[in-house]
């Protein structure tokens, strides 16, 4: 007896491919079970390879569209430079054509980060949950870094988890049809979606790989308050909305900008004239390609305001948490790309390393939450460098000023300290490479097969190298 299936007949442009149709690889045939999601140049398939069995994901390239699929092929082959599992970026196998598209074959991952939330309502994700993701995502960044790429399209699309049901926080990132070498990144183009964009890429500046990092910190508030932190369809409203909440950007990067005058006027009358936003109105008379007809409104003027979008934390330790993950936000979505924060400095924040709550004891609990949730995504181990803000200085100084962890404060400059920290399956550890005994083994292994750091001592002359430093850190900053 025959059971009969449906068959979807699936656009592509001027052909159709039929559900259960097979495609002729390079390494097997693949037989196309159903479509996965679909974009401006194709279509993604979930196929099985009848020659393995493996199920893979297929993106069909439309044919109109062949050059982009060459471009991302030329990038995939780049990536392989990379170990891709742990440097967490989806794995490419092969590309074929058929029937005049460009085909390109994949692991099969599960969901991505913007289905997850729609399966949850949105409701936002906890701290811990939004670290592991985040400690991956900058492990893809620098990696794509260390060779010359930049993604510019990371968005809650392109974030994807593995297993959701073995490794429920495990993501690798893919999607590489914007990537290029940051060296081929030119001053008026125009990447990355509208709500995860950069204010260089708005204005017309130089770009780099800072683009990323910019997009990496609106998917982490995405996930922190389960919406789009800059809401606005158009570049206009969402450069609107990032005014609105960090201010506008300094007059040295308008007067630099070759797109400045699409969002900002410059003041005639006095002398070295400053730039104020345009209003909707003034946008529609100076160019007609913007469109601003309908306009954005946010609750939040500054990034301080997304804690209203959580329910009140009662635990000290998820306040003092809270406090970490702003200061990683702030730090991450400067509006100067030259401040912003790498993806390495990110990975060495305290929100990252947890060194804010590793040296209390009464935090044992939540650490130990933070450690098991690391520990079942299976995560790779990494060695990072510290990244200090200004608040941290004045804490560690016993100061009772109340400063700001604002990258607009004075002393919000980076100070790096030759301590390192672990990351990976066992809880975040401080580390000091460079001061352990040559008696001492830095790993031993405890009874329940964790690997625990033994404390080392530093020596006397750095620590007055560094009591040095801080004194006259502290008399300039008093001074001023």
């Amino acid at each position: 007896m025959s059971v009969s299936r449906s068959v979807t007949k699936i656009k592509r442009g001027d052909f159709l491919i039929n559900e259960n149709e097979i495609q002729y690889g390079k390494s097997g045939k693949y037989q196309i079970e159903t479509i996965l999601g679909q974009g401006g140049f194709g279509k993604v398939v979930k196929c099985v390879n009848l020659d393995t069995k493996e199920v893979m994901a297929v993106k069909i390239v439309r044919n109109r569209h062949d050059w982009v699929g060459r471009r991302e092929v030329a990038i995939l082959k780049k990536l392989r430079e990379l170990d891709q599992d742990k440097n967490n970026l989806v794995k490419f196998s092969e590309h074929f054509s058929y029937k005049g598209c460009m085909c390109l074959t994949f692991e099969l991952l599960d969901l991505s980060i913007w289905h997850f939330m729609k399966k949850r309502k949105f409701e936002p994700l906890h701290l811990s949950e939004i670290r592991v993701i985040t400690q991956q995502m900058l492990v893809a960044v620098e990696a794509l870094k260390s060779i010359g790429l930049v993604h510019a399209d990371i968005k809650p699309d392109n974030v994807m988890l593995v297993n959701h049901t073995s490794q429920p926080l495990r993501v690798k990132l893919i999607d590489f049809g914007l990537a290029r070498p940051v060296n081929r990144l030119q001053q008026c183009m125009t990447v990355q979606a509208v709500g995860y964009r950069a204010p260089e890429v708005f204005l017309g500046l130089p770009l780099n790989e800072a683009i990323d990092m910019w997009s990496l910190g609106c998917v982490v508030a995405y996930m922190y308050i389960g919406q789009n932190l800059y809401v606005g369809d158009f570049a206009f409203e969402v450069m609107r909305v990032i005014t609105q909440i960090h201010g506008q950007p300094e007059d040295h990067l308008l007067d630099s900008g070759v797109k400045t005058m699409f969002y900002f006027k410059k003041e005639k009358d006095p002398p070295g004239a400053s730039w104020r936003p345009r209003t909707p109105e003034l946008t529609m008379q100076t160019s007609s390609s913007t469109s601003s007809q309908s306009t954005s409104s946010t609750e939040f003027t500054s990034l301080d305001d997304l804690t209203k979008a959580r329910p009140k934390v009662k635990n000290r330790f998820e306040r003092e948490d809270t406090k970490a993950f702003l200061s990683f936000l702030k730090h991450v979505l400067r509006l100067d790309a030259e401040k912003r924060m790498t993806a390495s400095q990110a990975l060495g924040h305290r929100f990252i390393t947890l060194r804010h709550l590793s040296s209390n004891p009464k935090a044992k609990d939540y650490l130990s939450s933070v450690s098991l949730m690391t520990k079942n995504n299976q995560l790779e181990e990494t060695i990072v460098e510290e990244f200090i803000t200004s608040s941290e200085v004045v804490k560690c100084k016993g100061s009772h000023i109340n400063t700001s962890d604002h990258p607009r404060s004075a002393g919000a400059s980076k100070i790096h300290l030759n301590k390192t920290y672990m990351m990976g399956r066992n809880c975040r550890i401080p580390l000091d490479r460079t001061l352990i005994s040559a008696s001492h083994n830095p790993n031993t292994i405890t009874n329940d097969g964790t690997t625990e750091f033994v404390e080392i001592k530093t020596r006397k002359k750095n620590l007055k190298r560094i009591r040095t430093f801080f004194s006259k850190l502290s008399k300039y900053m008093c001074w001023k």
